[in-house]
């Protein structure tokens, strides 16, 4: 059986990842060090995952007004286009120790003012789930179970709370109440508001599905205008497909939604063009749908999450259609109907 890694690995490989962000962001770094933290990035797939996500941390800085200057948005640009090999006279050990002390005391001043003015958090957070789900606690004394393959950031400021569930993430939120702290869920198709409940948020490169179990949120599409928005009550559940005109609004068993904690997919009267997506996030090939006619039809049930590709294979033997490969050796759903 596959298990988590331990805390203490996850905040091993976290201390490390922002060794090398300062490491090769640093004038000094050597040609040898780079290729210590290539092998260090080839030694566990995580730490390639943890790194990234030190950068785009650093990414954050980059939505800071032009004034007054912050001292970290510098480091931003590097991050974001690499910081080039430079030939420098080696400094001693103390030298390093004072400028980097220097660094952080410069940087600890403008992070408080840009604090005070509610444009950077006190504290941030990186969570992954993978491949096995995870609990996490945030910084506010929120909770949130990440399904496998999920991946989070949160940041927590002085007016407000915000998270990013990245694409292809599943989460479950118990969020701590506090109106003088909205908490926001951002997501590439749309972002959830609340202040304080208990929702499920799935997301992928196409959609967004947010069901409510508890209190109240506000759903909106990405750089939504007002009244485009949908406000949710216990029970509900939000779709919103990118390009669309509106959010769509159900009313579903609010348990169905969260099976995924107890290792259960449920699928209520699903299309299979709703249903796929739900079930690729657990096999390790996703499958495609052929046409529209395969897309139309429906399936439901409730099944382990562990066993999809059973699912999957079993398809053919309760619906018209067949399990094929493409000519780039996709595994195709397609009509076992021949047009002729």
């Amino acid at each position: 059986m596959t298990t988590s890694p331990a805390p203490f690995d996850d905040d091993r490989i976290s201390a490390e990842a922002a060794h090398w962000c300062a490491r090769l962001h640093d004038e000094g770094c050597s040609d040898a060090e780079r290729e210590e933290f290539a092998q260090w990035l080839a030694r566990d797939p995580r730490h390639a995952v943890e790194y990234q996500a030190m950068l785009e941390i650093w990414e954050l800085s980059a939505r800071l007004p032009a004034s007054p200057p912050v001292a970290v948005a510098p480091l931003a640009h590097e991050l974001r286009h690499g910081a080039r090999s430079r030939s420098r006279r080696p400094r001693s050990g103390k030298r390093i120790a004072a400028v980097a002390a220097g660094v952080l005391a410069a940087i600890g001043a403008a992070w408080s003012a840009g604090w005070s003015a509610g444009w950077l958090p006190s504290q941030v957070g990186y969570y992954a789930a993978q491949p096995s789900p995870r609990e996490v606690e945030l910084a506010d004394g929120s909770t949130v179970e990440l399904n496998s393959h999920s991946q989070l950031f949160f940041a927590h400021f002085r007016d407000r709370r915000s998270a990013w569930l990245k694409s292809g993430g599943e989460a479950y939120f118990h969020v701590t109440h506090d109106t003088l702290q909205p908490f926001s869920v951002y997501t590439d198709n749309g972002n959830v508001r609340v202040t304080g409940t208990r929702f499920n948020v799935w997301t992928d490169p196409q959609q967004m599905l947010v069901t409510l179990l508890e209190g109240s949120v506000v759903v909106s599409p990405p750089d939504s205008v007002d009244g485009n928005s949908a406000q949710l009550t216990p029970g509900m559940q939000a779709r919103y497909s990118r390009g669309a005109e509106r959010i769509e609004l159900a009313q579903v068993a609010p348990a169905g939604a969260i099976a995924w904690l107890d290792g259960k997919l449920v699928i209520d009267d699903l299309t299979l063009q709703s249903a796929i997506p739900l079930i690729n996030r657990y096999l390790p090939q996703p499958v495609y749908l052929d046409d529209a006619t395969v897309a139309a039809l429906r399936i439901g049930g409730i099944y382990r999450t562990d066993d999809l590709q059973a699912l999957v294979e079993s398809l053919p033997k309760v619906l018209p259609v067949e399990l094929r490969k493409d000519s780039q050796g996709r595994t195709l759903l397609a009509s076992r109907y021949v047009q002729l």
